[in-house]
């Protein structure tokens, strides 16, 4: 059957009890392109049936042992056997006979005696009509451009799948869902030709590796699948034990890992894979690839080019994001963000210079929610800009209404910045109509952006902060020495402060090597006319420690948690003139600012 196949030519089989018909279906048939298979029974025409799996069935109607409705009624039964057609023979002039033929299944008819010409033209429709069927059916079932399977053929596949595993416990299988890291900077930098060659050579990787993988006789059989996009799904079958699918997962990220050429262009694309196995009895696709795209978009989190393999608290997760998500839209339209602020500290005279908004967020089922519960999903789907306007506008309001109160007000506020408020367009007019209908001064004013955030697009974000130093507002890099850059990278970009992350002012007892490093970032960030800003501080020794360093200024719990707005006046007058200190300091420490003349120490 394969090497007919191979040849272009198709099967079809002859059951009828007369050796004459089969001697005049071989004359007619002789110019076609088949293979004419001979049954004399009907019983040995089930069995070539089976197991020939013919294009096409000639069905005698008047045979010894079975006669041709029975023969058809029992093919038509078999769910292996039902979709092959059937064109019955028939000595029979009634149409009765033909009409109870068609009820049963059969495609055609032919009479007899029989017509070259005839029997000709009606076996040929008849293959062609198939060849149409089956190309339809693949064109159904394929992706056009890779030629993989598609979403539909592997949600049947799977299905078969699973049912398989009901009746089976002891029958593993698992799929893995791949996302290709970059291909969208691939189509959008180097066009959608070169990303459509990106495809099929990952394609042609997956139909090579899966054929090596199988030789090690990890699983029975394996379905890829190409279900959008730059998504394929892995479908692995038979498997000797559920983990077997991390080692065909790790081999099949180590041939992605490799770079493409694609013609004049190198181009690598990573896969992120999320694998979900039978182990934890899915009863439906939707909800077992619902957990493996789940899972895929852990291994991307954690860092890409890596797999993760789907357990129920990824779920857990995923559905508090939603809710999260839903309710930030909410929380937007009803205004149910507040900002607290976070006061920071002169090293040198223990006044406050200006305090940082923070946001939070009073979820009306929740309580108050911290950013690090929300701000990452608001990023996400596309919310931070108008949050991030936001906490802009509220802190430039609220710093103008401490300074219309009087003496006891910070000098300056700081806000936070996201990537992606730096990319709006027209966001330098924007903070300047901010500012302007408050009535700020454009250098009370400081803009935080952190490290990494800024080195994801340098170009840009630098452009933009340039402009806003030009516009008179000043700009801080955050938590700087979490990030990718060096000290050298200091010296290109456009900062008045640097904000030494927590991380160093905590480790700061473990050696002269750490110190020596905190050392040289206050120098050269001093070399630059840039201000420091210590963050993190927790007890007085740190802070005598950032004086013999020369640090400018200080922000931690040492000196107050993010307070209230409402509080913030009394604070200020506290420090300032010297009152708060020496609640803070515990009775036996050194006090910190005595050697400076603090009042009241």
């Amino acid at each position: 059957m394969i090497e007919a196949a191979a040849r272009g030519i198709s099967k079809v089989l002859l059951i009828d009890d007369a050796p004459e018909i089969h001697a005049l279906f071989r004359a007619h048939l002789k110019a076609l392109p088949i293979e004419l298979v001979h049954a004399f029974s009907g019983t040995e025409g089930l069995d070539a049936a089976s197991t020939h799996r013919p294009a096409l069935i000639l069905l005698d109607y008047q045979m010894p042992d079975m006669d041709g409705m029975t023969v058809l009624k029992t093919l038509k039964e078999n769910a292996d056997l039902a979709s092959i057609p059937v064109m019955l023979v028939t000595g029979a002039d009634d149409q009765k006979t033909v009409s109870e033929a068609f009820a049963l299944g059969a495609a055609d008819y032919i009479r007899k005696p029989v017509c070259a010409a005839e029997v000709k033209a009606r076996v040929t429709r008849e293959l062609h009509t198939q060849a149409l069927m089956a190309e339809l059916s693949r064109r159904a079932y394929h992706d056009t451009l890779t030629g993989l399977p598609n979403r539909e053929f592997l949600v049947e596949q799977i299905e078969r799948t699973i049912e398989r595993k009901r009746r089976d416990p002891a029958y593993h299988f698992a799929v893995l869902f791949f996302d290709f890291d970059r291909f969208k900077n691939v189509n959008d930098s180097l066009g959608h030709e070169v990303g459509d060659s990106l495809l099929m050579e990952i394609a042609e990787r997956f139909r090579c590796n899966l054929r090596s993988v199988g030789t090690v006789s990890l699983y029975e059989s394996s379905t890829v699948a190409r279900i959008g996009g730059d998504e394929f799904v892995v479908l692995l079958e038979g498997l000797s034990s559920p983990g077997d699918a991390e080692s065909i997962a790790g081999r099949l990220l180590e041939a992605f890992a490799q770079g493409y050429q694609l013609g004049e262009h190198e181009v690598f694309s990573t896969a992120s894979v999320g694998i979900v196995t039978s182990e934890l009895g899915h009863e439906t696709v939707a909800a077992l690839l619902r957990d493996a795209d789940t899972a895929m978009y852990e291994a991307k989190s954690a860092g890409r080019g890596r797999y993760a393999v789907f357990d129920r608290s990824m779920r857990m997760r995923v559905k508090r994001k939603l809710e999260i998500e839903s309710a930030l839209y909410q929380a937007i339209e009803q205004q149910q963000f507040v900002l607290h602020y976070q006061p920071i500290i002169c090293l040198t005279t223990g006044r406050v210079e200006s305090v940082e908004a923070l946001i939070r967020w009073k979820h009306p089922e929740r309580g108050l929610l911290y950013p690090d519960r929300f701000v990452s999903i608001a990023e996400e789907v596309g919310l931070i800009v108008p949050i991030g306007d936001w906490v802009l506008r509220e802190a430039v309001r609220q710093f103008a209404e401490w300074q219309s109160r009087g003496a006891h007000a910070p000098s300056s506020v700081s806000v936070n910045l996201a990537r992606q408020q730096l990319l709006v367009p027209r966001f330098v007019e924007r903070v300047e109509q901010i500012l302007a209908e408050a009535g700020v001064a454009r250098s009370d004013l400081y803009l935080e952006v952190t490290e990494s955030e800024m080195m994801r697009d340098a170009v840009a974000t630098t452009a933009v902060l340039k402009a806003l130093q030009e516009l008179g507002v000043r700009i801080q890099m955050d938590d700087f020495g979490t990030g990718h850059s060096s000290l050298a990278c200091l010296r290109d970009f456009p900062f008045d402060v640097l904000k030494i992350d927590r991380s160093f002012v905590q480790s700061m007892g473990d050696g002269r090597d750490l110190m020596a490093v905190l050392n040289a970032i206050i120098e050269l960030a001093h070399d630059l006319d840039m201000r420091t800003v210590a963050e993190g501080i927790e007890s007085a020794e740190q802070v005598i420690s950032l004086q013999a360093l020369n640090c400018d200024f200080g922000q931690g719990y040492y000196f107050a948690k993010p307070l209230p707005a409402e509080e913030i006046p009394a604070f200020t007058e506290r420090m300032n003139t010297g009152v708060a200190m020496a609640e803070a300091i515990p009775a036996g420490d050194v006090p910190v600012f005595r050697r400076v003349g603090i009042a009241g120490h």
